[in-house]
């Protein structure tokens, strides 16, 4: 997939088909595009329908209404099958919450390499492959005859996400990235899916963890009742108080702190323009309006 191509929705309708003339409405009719090269969230409550959705982008869940249009890949409703469904998982990755949990070969390498080869990649390629993602996710080539079952959480991690990196998709899809991992794996974590971003990817993460979202993300999408409730950037969104009280969502704790600075002195909604990220930003920017405004430190 070419990197200016959009990911266009268009009258996408989910349901939830039981057999009978019943059926439960998921997503009602909406049309979106989402911009390549850019960290997309998609925050909503459980059960708002994130994971279904996203599901649909590389074919795993198909909806019988609605078009999903991902550079010259189509998803068509009105298609019983998906044309070269191959090619769809080649061009987007989906990393579960437990990816850890579908590890199953012998050594680490083997289980890199499944991917790949399963999608037409020769073997010699998808060797080179299982060296170079390992590598780049912190886990030097002594782990590739290592078995998978012997490592940590963390590392098991990495290594399904290699696995997935080998395929060489355009575009990822995170659910719950960091669940089950300490601060330093969420951290870890963040910096890998920034990575990712500056080397070309689209990213998508599901998440609930609010901070990671205004920390990277560059857009981010409400789903709630059925529908797409918001889309805009960070500030944007967590700013927007109807929005977050009526539909229960929580706020990065820098936005917190902010508004707690505002009740105190009008003065720090000047931090709203300037949108720290994370609590680092935040404090230099405290300092910095304080020394401009002639405030005591």
């Amino acid at each position: 997939m070419k990197q200016n191509n959009k990911i266009l929705i268009k009258n996408l309708k989910i349901v939830v088909d039981d057999g009978t003339q019943e059926q439960t409405i998921v997503l009602d009719t909406f049309s979106k595009d989402f911009a390549p090269n850019k960290i997309h969230f998609i925050i909503g409550n459980s059960g708002s329908g994130k994971t279904t959705l996203l599901s649909h982008f590389n074919g795993l869940i198909k909806s019988k209404y609605g078009d999903i249009i991902i550079g010259d890949l189509k998803i068509l409703g009105n298609k019983k099958k998906i044309k070269n469904i191959k090619n769809l998982r080649k061009t987007v990755g989906m990393v579960f919450q437990f990816p850890e949990y579908q590890l199953f070969k012998d050594t680490i390498e083997k289980d890199i390499m499944f991917g790949p080869i399963n999608l037409g990649v020769p073997k010699n390629e998808a060797k080179k492959r299982a060296k170079h993602y390992l590598t780049l996710l912190g886990l030097n080539d002594s782990f590739l005859q290592r078995s998978p079952f012997n490592l940590s959480g963390g590392q098991k991690r990495r290594v399904a996400l290699a696995g997935i990196l080998a395929i060489e998709p355009d575009i990822l899809i995170f659910d719950e990235p960091t669940a089950g991992l300490d601060p330093a794996g969420e951290k870890d974590m963040m910096n890998i899916i920034m990575n990712l971003k500056k080397s070309g990817k689209t990213i998508f993460v599901i998440t609930h963890v609010m901070d990671q979202v205004l920390a990277i993300g560059d857009q981010v999408t409400v789903i709630g009742n059925k529908k797409i409730l918001a889309s805009g950037e960070p500030y944007e969104i967590f700013t927007n108080e109807k929005l977050i009280r009526d539909n229960y969502l929580d706020k990065p704790k820098v936005i917190k702190v902010i508004n707690q600075l505002i009740k105190l002195n009008p003065k720090f909604k000047k931090l709203i323009e300037l949108k720290p990220k994370n609590v680092d930003e935040l404090a230099d920017q405290i300092y910095t309006l304080m020394k401009q405004k002639g405030g005591k430190k």
